[in-house]
């Protein structure tokens, strides 16, 4: 009988074989500096990703009108890369450019003629044409849960043994939900076709939309380049209906490779506050606006309460106020489009009590509540929504007192109408909007508002084409940064949520942000702890404590409600009530007496 090795052993093997496994996995995918040479003189190949060399660079392209351009973080340069920089190169002959990122290790061919900018490069590669431009970005597919990782990383190595979590599962979801869905293309005017290419291990997927106007693009070509890891390559083409470049592009995109990447990404942005003409803002809002840059003074807090729908602002407030011996110079204030007029009963009543209104307009018609319902974001963009803009507009400058005006915010998220995702996968549609509404805002007059960019600190989905930056409209079309970052609580397990102390989230932010809007004035929008998963009175603590620390932070905005579970009766899930416990609302008064008695 032949002998069984004792448990202890098994389970040794058993973890040996693991540790291994996460061996050959953190090599392969290492960006370590000690490690890339090794990897760069084996020509370590893992995972379906290769190291590229000159010769597969080349192939294919004409040798007697071959040109070549090489670019080193963002700039044209001359000589041999270096692998340790952002390093791509263009190649062109008479009828293909082909770009090489070796920073994100892939390569693709174009029609002749294409122009690169590489200033989001960590990010995404946008490219334009003729006739056509296109977003190339190398995504990870981020699954929600450890175990899915888990799953799907061993299943790589040991597949049969482990079930299967696929990246094309992933990117359904993801990325392409809204997209695929049959009810958001009925409501939105989209025929959404989609073919799988086994030979290069790709899906092509093919949005046309109805009634778009003629100067903008109206079809869209997506395609996903699968590897053996949780790594895609994921490329959209923009591109007029009707024009035979769609042909060129589904053919020269047969043409992909994926490698190894080699380097390290670097930014080239440039934004700025624009120096404003005199004029453009009323004095009263140009004098509250040069008080924004006065990062030595005491910053300002501001709050939203559900009680300013119900019972107004001399109720629930005013009592706060007399608790807290503190009088808000801000509040928020939501209304959505093209379901709300300008609230200017709203705005007059507050001015005559002193208080500054940050209000938010929101381009949705059913409180962001169906995202596959029809987008007014999508009615703008086709240009049928500019009279009652410009109605919301003259309203807004009759008021004619400053105000902040937040439009669309947390864009970078799948929980609102007017997201990226939402909307074809195209944060360029929202730029395009924000710029019309600017413009119409503009031609009626309005010189009383200022404002504010505002993403949110968690992306939805988490792929670098949906990052905040690639929603900035430009910097003559914003006036101030907004930061949004909340202490969610632990109720949503499902969602794997995790307590955030106050200081880890704004760190973070500040890591983030600060490179590229460190010359404006930011106001955090919204924010606030839960209750619900640690102690919320140290939250509040540590929030005082370190919210110094980030000296741009010019006003804070807490937002004093709830979110809740409609799965379970409407229980409260993210309990932010400022007043949640007379502790809560007794470290807010001390934080405020402490800031203010300095």
């Amino acid at each position: 009988m032949k002998k069984q090795k004792p448990l202890w052993l098994k389970l040794l093997l058993t973890l040996l074989i693991l540790g291994l496994v996460a061996c050959v996995w953190e090599f392969a995918s290492s960006q370590n500096p000690y490690i890339l040479p090794i990897k760069r003189a084996l020509k370590y190949e893992v995972l379906g990703l290769t190291t590229a060399d000159e010769a597969r660079e080349t192939a294919g392209l004409n040798p007697d009108t071959l040109r070549v351009s090489l670019y080193e973080n963002g700039q044209l340069a001359d000589g041999t890369p270096s692998p340790d920089t952002d390093c791509k190169r263009v190649y062109e002959d008479d009828r293909i450019t082909r770009l090489v990122n070796y920073t994100h290790g892939y390569q693709l061919d174009f029609p002749a003629g294409m122009q690169f900018d590489f200033s989001l490069s960590p990010l995404y590669v946008y490219g334009q044409g003729d006739g056509f431009d296109v977003t190339i970005s190398r995504e990870k597919a981020d699954y929600q849960s450890m175990k899915d990782v888990v799953t799907f990383e061993l299943s790589t190595f040991l597949p049969g043994i482990f079930n299967d979590t696929t990246v094309a599962d992933y990117v359904d979801h993801y990325e392409h939900r809204f997209l695929m869905s049959e009810t958001w293309q009925q409501n939105n005017g989209v025929t959404v076709t989609s073919a799988m290419d086994e030979a290069i291990n790709a899906r092509f997927v093919l949005a046309q939309v109805h009634d778009f106007p003629d100067d903008v693009y109206d079809g869209y070509l997506y395609i996903t380049y699968f590897t053996s890891s949780r790594e895609y390559l994921q490329v959209m083409f923009r591109y007029r209906q009707g024009d035979a470049v769609l042909d060129e592009l589904w053919e020269l995109t047969r043409n992909a490779r994926i490698f190894d990447p080699l380097g390290t990404a670097v930014y080239n942005t440039d934004y700025a506050p624009v120096v404003r003409e005199d004029g453009e803002l009323s004095p009263e809002t140009q004098a509250l606006y040069d008080s924004l840059y006065d990062f030595d003074a005491p910053m300002q807090w501001g709050i939203f309460m559900q009680d300013f729908y119900e019972s107004g602002f001399d109720n629930k407030l005013t009592q706060m106020e007399q608790d807290l011996d503190y009088t808000f110079p801000l509040v928020l204030y939501y209304r959505h489009f093209p379901t709300h007029d300008f609230p200017t009963e709203v705005m007059q009543e507050n001015y005559e009590a002193g208080r500054l209104v940050e209000l938010t307009l929101q381009l949705t018609d059913n409180n962001n509540m169906d995202m596959f319902a029809k987008s007014p974001l999508l009615e703008i963009y086709r240009g049928n929504m500019d009279e009652e803009l410009r109605q919301w507009a003259r309203d807004a400058k009759a008021f004619g007192h400053p105000f902040l005006f937040r439009l669309n915010n947390e864009m970078n998220s799948d929980w609102t109408s007017y997201g990226g995702v939402v909307n074809l996968s195209d944060p360029r549609i929202f730029t395009a909007v924000w710029q019309r509404i600017w413009r119409i805002f503009e031609e009626e007059g309005v010189d009383n508002c200022l404002w504010i960019f505002n993403p949110h600190d968690r992306q939805a989905p988490p792929s670098d084409w949906n990052n905040s930056l690639a929603y900035y409209p430009g910097n003559e079309y914003v006036h101030l940064i907004g930061v949004t970052g909340y202490n969610n609580g632990t109720y949503y397990t499902k969602w794997a949520e995790e307590w955030r102390e106050f200081d880890v989230i704004y760190d973070q932010i500040w890591d983030e942000y600060y490179p590229h809007f460190g010359q404006f004035p930011w106001i955090i929008t919204e924010f606030a702890s839960s209750g619900i998963g640690g102690d919320k009175v140290a939250w509040i603590d540590n929030m005082f404590e370190h919210i110094h620390d980030y000296p741009n932070i010019r006003m804070a905005v807490w937002f004093s409600f709830a979110d809740f579970d409609d799965s379970s009766g409407g229980t409260p899930a993210r309990t932010y009530w400022l007043d949640e416990t007379p502790e809560t609302l007794d470290a807010f008064r001390r934080g405020l007496k402490a800031q203010f008695a300095d």
